[in-house]
C-alpha cells in the first residue's frame, strides 16, 4: 500500500489514477459520458451517472491493493440538493447552465455588488457561481428547497459523503457557490445567507483541502473493490488542483488550462478583486487564485469541428488540421466573440458570434478567429494584473487541451512570456495534496 487513489470528476469524463509516491502514474482508467443539454440554457448531469463511471473505473483498475488512500478533484460548480441519506434529489446544475439569470438579478439586488465582491470575491453569475442555482431550485422547485433534510452541496460534497458518510465541501469549491467568504478564506458568510435568506444548515461543512475527511465506509470500499477504512483526503476542485500539479503555488505564478474551460490563473498571497476575474481560494490557506474564463474554451473547438470539419476525423481535426491551421501565425480578418456558453464574468446574458466575414472568409479563416478570440480574450487579464502583482514570466500550460500545436500558437501571440507545456497536471495535484494529509 504504497499509492494514492485520484479520481478527477470531469464535464464529460471521469479518470481514476493510481499514483505512486514519485508522482508517477502506475494505473488509469476513463470513463466517457455527455452532459445533458435540455435546452439552449439548461445543462444538466444525474449524479448517478458520475457514480456509474467511478464504479466503472475503479473495477477496471488491477494494482487497486496499493492503495492507501483515495483523493478527489472535482468539476465546479456542479449544485447538487441531496438527502440525508446522500441521494440526488435533482440532477447537478452544471457550471454551462445559465438558467438563472433572474435569480442571479435578485441576489445582486439584494446584496449590492460591492457587498458580493469584498466577502465573495465574486458577483453571482447565471450557473458559473452557485447559489443562483440554488435560489432557482428554490423558487421553481420548493418542495425540493424545503425539505428539512436537504443539503446543497457541489459533485465533491455527493462523493465524499458516499465515500466517508459526510456532508462536506472544500474551499476551493465554496468559492464558487457565492455564499462563501472566499477573500477572508473563511467559511460560510453569515452576512450573505442572510441577505438572501438561505438556511445555513442546508449546506456541507467546509473542511480544508489537504484534509482527511474520514474512512471509506465499507459499502463502498467492497462495491470498488478497495480496501475498507482507507483515508479519504476531499481535494480541491480541478482548476486548484491543476495548479498544485503544476506547482503554480507562488505569488505571480501563472497558469493557463485548456480544456472544456479555457482559463487563464494567477496565484496571489493576497486576495485581489475585480469584476474583470473569478477568485477563489488555493488549496492551501493564504493563497488565492484569479481566474479570467472562457466559458466554452475547448468546447468551442469542438462546437467547429462537429459543425464545419464532418469529414474529418475527431484525430484529423486536433493532430492534423487545427495544427496547421494554427501555425500560418497571421492574424485573422474574423473576429470571433467567445461566448457560445455565455459570459463568466457577467451576469448580463451574452453569445458568441463571428463578426468581419466576407465572401473570401474561408473555413480556416474562421477556425483561426475562434481560437485568437478564445486566447485574446484573456491577454487582457495580464496587463491588469501586472500593475498590482509582480507577473512570472513563465505560464504553465496544462489540460487535455495543452497540445504543442495549440501552445505554440499561444507563444506567438505572448511573446513576452514561456509558455511551458505540461500535458495533464490535476490528478497529480490531488495526489500531491492527499499525500500531504497523510504527513500531516
Amino acid at each position: 500500500m504504497d499509492c494514492i487513489l485520484a479520481i478527477d470528476v470531469g464535464t464529460q469524463s471521469l479518470r481514476a489514477c493510481i499514483i505512486d509516491a514519485q508522482m508517477s502514474v502506475v494505473e488509469r482508467q476513463q470513463i466517457h459520458y455527455s452532459p445533458q443539454v435540455k435546452s439552449k440554457e439548461r445543462v444538466e448531469i444525474d449524479a448517478e451517472v458520475l457514480w456509474d463511471a467511478l464504479v466503472q473505473a475503479c473495477r477496471g483498475l488491477k494494482q487497486k491493493k496499493r492503495v492507501k488512500a483515495v483523493t478527489f478533484s472535482t468539476l465546479c460548480p456542479s449544485l447538487l440538493p441531496m438527502d440525508t441519506a446522500g441521494d440526488p434529489l435533482h440532477p447537478i446544475i452544471l457550471h454551462l447552465d445559465r438558467r438563472s439569470y433572474r435569480q442571479a438579478q435578485w441576489a445582486l439586488d439584494r446584496v449590492g455588488e460591492e457587498k458580493f465582491l469584498k466577502i465573495a470575491g465574486n458577483l453571482p453569475i447565471p450557473g458559473g457561481i452557485s447559489v443562483t442555482s440554488l435560489l432557482w431550485l428554490r423558487d421553481h422547485m420548493p418542495e425540493i428547497y424545503l425539505k428539512p433534510d436537504v443539503y446543497f452541496g457541489h459533485a465533491v460534497t455527493f462523493f465524499l459523503n458516499r465515500f466517508t458518510g459526510r456532508f462536506v465541501i472544500d474551499p476551493s469549491n465554496a468559492s464558487f457557490t457565492g455564499l462563501y467568504d472566499t477573500v477572508g478564506y473563511s467559511d460560510w458568510d453569515d452576512r450573505l445567507l442572510q441577505l438572501l435568506e438561505i438556511e445555513k444548515n442546508k449546506l456541507p461543512e467546509v473542511i480544508l483541502s489537504p484534509t482527511i475527511a474520514g474512512e471509506l465506509i465499507d459499502k463502498t470500499a467492497r462495491n470498488l473493490g478497495l480496501r475498507k477504512k482507507i483515508p479519504v483526503v476531499i481535494g480541491a476542485n480541478d482548476t486548484t488542483c491543476a495548479a498544485v500539479g503544476a506547482g503554480a503555488v507562488d505569488s505571480g505564478d501563472i497558469m493557463n488550462t485548456s480544456g472544456t474551460v479555457e482559463i487563464l490563473v494567477l496565484c496571489l498571497d493576497k486576495p485581489i478583486v475585480s469584476k474583470n476575474h473569478l477568485l477563489r481560494t488555493h488549496a492551501y490557506p493564504g493563497r488565492w487564485l484569479a481566474m479570467r474564463t472562457v466559458g466554452a474554451g475547448g468546447a468551442s473547438l469542438e462546437w467547429f469541428r462537429i459543425n464545419f470539419c464532418r469529414e474529418m476525423t475527431k484525430k484529423t481535426f486536433y493532430a492534423d488540421y487545427l495544427r496547421k491551421v494554427l501555425s500560418q501565425g497571421s492574424l485573422p480578418g474574423a473576429r470571433f466573440h467567445p461566448f457560445l456558453a455565455g459570459d463568466r464574468h457577467r451576469i448580463k446574458r451574452k453569445s458568441g458570434s463571428f463578426t468581419r466575414l466576407t465572401l473570401n472568409s474561408t473555413r480556416e479563416d474562421i477556425l483561426l478567429a475562434l481560437s485568437h478570440g478564445i486566447v485574446s480574450f484573456q491577454i487582457d487579464s495580464l496587463s491588469e494584473w501586472q500593475k498590482q502583482v509582480d507577473l512570472s514570466k513563465d505560464i504553465y500550460h496544462v489540460g487535455g487541451g495543452a497540445s504543442s500545436a495549440y501552445t505554440g500558437y499561444k507563444q506567438r501571440m505572448l511573446e513576452n512570456y514561456r509558455f511551458v507545456q505540461l500535458g495533464e497536471t490535476t490528478l497529480i495535484g490531488a495526489a500531491k495534496l492527499a499525500m500531504e494529509a497523510l504527513k500531516s
